[in-house]
């Protein structure tokens, strides 16, 4: 934060174990509208079979039909595992790398390029909105302020999803799906305090006549600063904010609809530097007569950063339309979407834009069409056209096949077409005589080939494998000029391939006791074009272990208490200073009543502290420390 230096690239390996705890019972029946907490919490393994998932078409399917990599983190996972942050709610996606640099700064990645500034391959929504930032590409965590006891759950997909959601969804897909407000009524209070964070919620809903509920919340949070790796860092990383938030939603006329609005203010001590902003969201969906589906979603966010060395303010602006219908053998969807950004960057050092303000527009239209060929077997045709004020026209195809021999088991293969759209620093980004513009800089692509397996194969056993063979062209250098060797100018040097498996598994050993295990392996292999040169040495290769491990049990010790226990495991970063480092977590939590109870969480138990990432070029490496916290709940 606060420095702007040269991009480099990075690809990450991820690989995690993750074993899950088990249901006490099996969830109360589900409601016709929105489901609660309550009402997501201790599913069992059918019951999360045919849970509904939006991500990957754009409309809700089973998560036991959905032919892609998919992972569903749920709100009580997030509970259970102690989470206080977003990123850290995201450890528990065996398809995904989360690795934390120092208090505020985190790299979330799929599939590879994982470091702060290279882990640019990553589309994040909230209810469907992007947080996608233009400037540097990627996921500002530190302006991402999600309250956890907001989430209803979390929808990951590692693999392309270009044809639904349009550039930059190259390797992989968040999807962060909040409560609706008619499934937060009444009061609700939590305070979470110990040696290195603290938190606090404060909740309240109500229903306004017979078709229409809301929901308010605020919520606080503080982490202490860190341990800094270079014993001259003299800086402090402790990271404070709040947020607060009001949404609206409920039926009219046979339709949904749902008004949202949200404020945030967040601070860096390192600095004195100030996150800021705001957002307004609104949607509307109705399926009419004959099934067609129609929903139109618009929202509206302005984001501002002030730090000594730059300020920035950002306003985005985001409307679109899909429909849906069932005709035959054909389920068919079709839509559209426009995107502006107004940017406004001010540098207070040698690095700088030639003019401090730019227009960004993004525009796409896009069709699918999902065939029965037969009972068993379905074949999925997408294809989105999409235009950037930077990069110009794309294609962004994809072609999926899925099979289901029987109602326990589903194969599935596809093939994709990804782009990652130029930014502001790659296009324009100067300080002379160190670093040219680069006008000429192209989006950088993606073709994805994939396969997996999804099975049940008894029942409190479920199982998901896939396998994915990536190759990608275009990718960034920073290349240095003959003979002068400065100017640095950014360009498309680089082209590389990446493979690798994912599986996770779910045992309910009992009925008070689940187990889930995880594991990802990465392998990768980068080469510059001939006659390209890089100054960084084909840096494009990232930081990234061969592995990642997670393994998570959950026991219901009794009605009222339950003890959870976690381990994870990272291999050693390639082309970093960071070691192979293991950790556990436990969490222990006592139902008083049904309204209140209190929990115990520890994380990183192993070690006093160790080390994540390393990329001293966007904030300070600092060590990741242990910390121990209680909780106390009224009406979660």
């Amino acid at each position: 934060m606060g420095r702007i230096s040269f991009p480099y690239l990075g690809v990450l390996a991820a690989a995690a174990v993750t074993i899950l705890p088990p249901s006490a019972s099996a969830a109360a029946s589900q409601r016709d509208a929105a489901p609660t907490v309550e009402d997501l919490r201790n599913l069992s393994i059918d019951e999360l079979a045919n849970l509904k998932v939006t991500s990957l078409s754009r409309r809700p399917e089973t998560l036991s039909e959905a032919p892609a990599a998919i992972y569903v983190i749920m709100a009580d996972d997030i509970r259970r595992a102690g989470a206080t942050s977003l990123p850290q709610a995201l450890r528990l996606a065996p398809n995904l790398e989360v690795a934390q640099l120092n208090a505020y700064a985190w790299a979330v990645t799929a599939r590879g390029f994982n470091s702060p500034e290279t882990a640019n391959k990553l589309l994040v929504l909230v209810n469907g909105r992007s947080v996608y930032e233009p400037i540097a590409s990627g996921v500002l965590w530190q302006q991402v302020d999600v309250d956890l006891t907001n989430v209803e759950r979390i929808e990951v997909i590692s693999g392309p999803g270009g044809t639904m959601w349009g550039a930059n969804a190259v390797n992989g897909i968040i999807n962060i799906i909040t409560t609706h407000a008619e499934a937060a009524q009444g009061p609700a209070l939590q305070v979470s305090a110990g040696d290195y964070e603290r938190n606090a919620t404060l909740r309240y809903g109500g229903k306004i006549g017979s078709e229409a509920w809301y929901k308010l919340y605020v919520h606080a949070f503080g982490f202490d600063a860190t341990q800094p790796v270079d014993p001259a860092d003299t800086t402090n990383d402790a990271f404070s904010g709040s947020n607060a938030v009001v949404r609206l939603g409920g039926t009219h006329d046979g339709a949904d609809w749902s008004l949202k609005g949200e404020t945030y203010s967040n601070h860096i001590a390192d600095n004195g530097g100030t996150l800021a902003g705001q957002s307004y969201a609104a949607s509307w969906n109705r399926t009419g007569d004959g099934g067609v589906a129609t929903a139109v979603n618009a929202w509206f966010s302005r984001d501002i950063r002030n730090e000594p060395t730059l300020y920035e303010s950002r306003e985005a602006f985001d409307v679109e339309f899909q429909r849906a219908r069932t005709r035959g053998r054909h389920k068919l969807m079709w839509g559209g979407e426009f995107r502006y950004w107004w940017e406004n960057f001010r540098s207070f050092n040698a690095f700088h834009f030639a003019d401090p303000k730019t227009n960004i527009a993004i525009g796409s239209v896009f069709a699918q069409d999902e065939i029965t060929l037969r009972p068993d077997l379905r074949l999925t045709l997408g294809l989105k056209g999409e235009s950037n004020s930077y990069s110009g026209f794309d294609w962004l195809p994809n072609v999926r096949l899925a099979w289901q021999p029987d109602g326990t088991q589903l194969l599935w293969a596809a093939v994709s077409r990804a782009v990652r759209t130029p930014n502001r620093i790659e296009r324009e980004l100067q300080a002379q005589p160190f670093l040219a513009p680069a006008p000429d800089f192209k989006a950088e692509k993606l073709i994805a080939l994939e396969a997996g397996w999804r099975a049940q194969p008894a029942e409190r056993v479920s199982l998901s494998l896939s396998a994915y063979y990536n190759r990608y062209t275009d990718l960034r250098t920073d290349s240095y000029t003959p003979v002068t060797i400065l100017p640095l100018q950014l360009q498309n040097g680089a082209r590389g391939t990446t493979w690798g498996l994912e599986a996770w598994a779910q045992f309910d050993v009992t009925e008070a006791w689940r187990i889930k295990a995880g594991a990802n392996l990465l392998h990768k292999k980068f080469t510059l074009k001939p006659g390209a040169v890089d100054a960084i040495n084909t840096g494009v290769q990232g930081q990234d272990p061969d592995y990642q491990t997670q393994i998570r049990s959950q026991w219901q010790i009794s009605r009222s208490v339950e003890f959870d226990l976690s381990l994870r495991a990272v291999g050693k970063v390639d082309l970093a200073p960071v070691k192979a480092y293991q950790e556990a977590e436990a969490h222990l939590e006592w139902r008083v009543t049904d309204k209140l109870s209190l929990a115990l969480d520890g994380h990183n138990l192993l070690h006093a502290h160790h080390i994540e990432v390393w990329d001293p070029s966007t904030a300070p490496v600092r060590y990741i420390p242990r910390s121990v916290f209680a909780t106390a709940r009224y009406g979660f």
